[in-house]
């Protein structure tokens, strides 16, 4: 069993440690462990799945090509490889990305750069970039499948007088694109880290996206070590294999992504893995941080709000910064307005500022925060039902004040019947509120996404060759034809029409899934607050 304090660190993934892979190429174990294997590997062939543009699976055989010479990346490789995912993803899935030593061995945890940790970082790069990989599918071996590098090209430099080591990656362009599409998944690098083997970091890679899906994952051990662990020969006995296994599972429990594991069928080698109760998978952790609209502009606009209220100029920038969720943002400008409507009657404005924050500094968005703004709130409803009933209030923010702050006045001004009516109302009003922010939000989301998806069919309608075109024009065309308003239509109109079809058909094949698309407009913008410039990627 791991210590509790042990654990704590990894309770939530910060977006800075995030690593980003191309779906298809994360699914593939192409890193070996030399010292296992005895050998050096310069190619492996691998079964398993492959997601198609659609976002469906089919099943197929990876084919996976190395450096003959260096052979195929070891463990020490793939640390690299993941540091480089999040350079990228820090620099919003840039086609390029650069780097320097230092960079990378703060991310591998590595104190010290010297001569040695500059050797395995340039054997990296020569292992990584005559890295290749193809899929056959299983239904079909004659098939020819182009193979598709991994790096399109890299650069690495060492000034030797000044100990500074620099270098680029560039992806190619399929898996760039890929990513852009929203084909990726994701890794806490600090997690990832923490790992020792490369069972147990194939085991995290693989887990990552199969606990997004499903709590509880039953597979048969042998299919988990060759399709997903990169072990190519699993032993005959079950017992034998666990051996190998149960060293990774209990890391993966260390570190808190794997709660438990079973053995349920012993003659069909069935195991089971239950994500533990503490682990949220990156992708919906990425999606829980990032606030609604662009954060940065959100939360100038809510400590904008708080400044006019009559908040300090300093505080009110901490409580902004201090918010993350839709929720906590809606608080503080619901705070904001509370205290507006607290000086419209008379209370002075360094009484209501500090009255809202005293609230506020019991913590944003909680129980308590929100039952003393909710009493602010209802004093200021109790004096405006006063003055709509045309009673004289002599001194309205004496009075306001006093029922906030004294307990016996508050219950001499508001009944409890009052009170608990109120309270239902202001929850109602504020989760209405949230739900059609949600909802206008979503909204937009769908048009951008509907303007993405016909950009990309007509920039690949454009992109065909006029034979191409024409006969998908035939095809559409024999299509209208069995429609009585084919022989009424201009030749224009047909033209139009059946373009608009291709386009619209091109559309639903080759564009992403929304739920992918959404998860890289929402990586977009947790990236924005690191300031890196958005920069499109060409697609091939």
């Amino acid at each position: 069993m791991f210590q509790k304090s042990e654990g704590a660190q990894y309770a939530q993934t910060s977006l800075v440690n995030l690593s980003v892979e191309e779906e298809n190429l994360a699914a593939i174990p192409f890193a070996v462990l030399e010292r296992r294997v005895g050998k050096r590997i310069g190619k492996l062939e691998i079964q398993g799945t492959k997601i198609l543009p659609d976002g469906s699976q089919a099943r197929v055989t990876w084919q996976v090509q190395g450096n003959n010479e260096l052979g195929l990346p070891t463990e020490q490789d793939l640390d690299i490889f993941i540091a480089l995912g999040v350079l990228t993803f820090q620099n919003n899935f840039q086609k390029t990305v650069s780097f320097t030593g230092r960079e990378i061995a703060k991310i591998l945890n590595i104190s010290g750069v010297h001569g040695k940790f500059y050797q395995r970082l340039k054997l990296a790069m020569d292992r990584f970039i005559p890295l290749r990989f193809r899929a056959i599918s299983e239904s079909d071996r004659q098939e020819e499948v182009k193979w598709l590098n991994v790096f399109q090209e890299a650069s690495f430099s060492l000034d030797r007088a000044t100990g500074r080591c620099t270098g680029t990656v560039t992806w190619t362009d399929k898996l760039i694109r890929s990513m852009d599409y929203g084909f990726f998944r994701m890794l806490d690098a600090n997690r990832y880290m923490a790992l020792d083997g490369i069972t147990a970091k194939h085991l995290y890679r693989y887990l990552a996206l199969a606990f997004e899906k499903n709590e509880i994952l039953i597979i048969n051990a042998a299919k988990l070590a060759t399709e997903h662990l990169g072990i190519l020969n699993p032993p005959k006995y079950l017992s034998r294999l666990m051996q190998t296994l149960e060293p990774a599972f209990e890391q993966l429990m260390r570190i808190r992504v794997l709660g438990s594991y079973h053995v349920v069928s012993s003659e069909n080698w069935t195991i089971a893995l239950r994500r533990h109760a503490s682990y949220v998978p990156e992708s919906k952790n990425l999606l829980s941080q990032v606030a609604s609209g662009a954060p940065e502009l959100t939360r100038t606009q809510v400590e904008r709000a708080l400044e006019k209220a009559g908040l300090p100029v300093k505080v009110s920038a901490q409580l902004s910064a201090a918010a993350r969720s839709r929720g906590e943002f809606y608080f503080l400008l619901r705070a904001a307005n509370v205290m507006e409507a607290m000086k419209e009657h008379d209370v002075l404005p360094h009484v209501a500022a500090s009255i809202i924050r005293r609230a506020l500094d019991q913590g944003v968005g909680t129980k308590e925060a929100k039952a003393a703004l909710d009493r602010c709130e209802i004093a200021v409803e109790v004096c405006r039902q006063k003055k709509a009933a045309g009673q004289v209030l002599r001194n309205s923010g004496g009075f306001l004040t006093k029922i906030i702050k004294d307990d016996a006045a508050w219950r001499r001004a508001v009944p409890e019947e009052l009170e608990q009516h109120l309270r239902a109302r202001f929850e109602q009003r504020d989760a209405s509120a949230l739900r059609q922010e949600e909802e206008a939000e979503q909204r937009g989301f769908i048009v951008e996404y509907e303007k993405f998806r016909y950009e990309l069919a007509l920039a690949l309608f454009q992109e065909m060759t006029e034979e191409r075109k024409r006969a998908l024009r035939r095809e559409q065309y024999e299509l209208l034809k069995q429609q009585e308003r084919f022989e009424r239509m201009p030749p224009e109109a047909r033209d139009a029409e059946a373009d608009a079809a291709i386009i619209q058909e091109l559309a639903r094949r080759e564009a992403p899934p929304f739920e992918k698309w959404f998860m890289r407009r929402k990586a977009e913008q947790a990236v924005l607050p690191f300031g890196a410039p958005r920069v499109s990627s060409e697609v091939a």
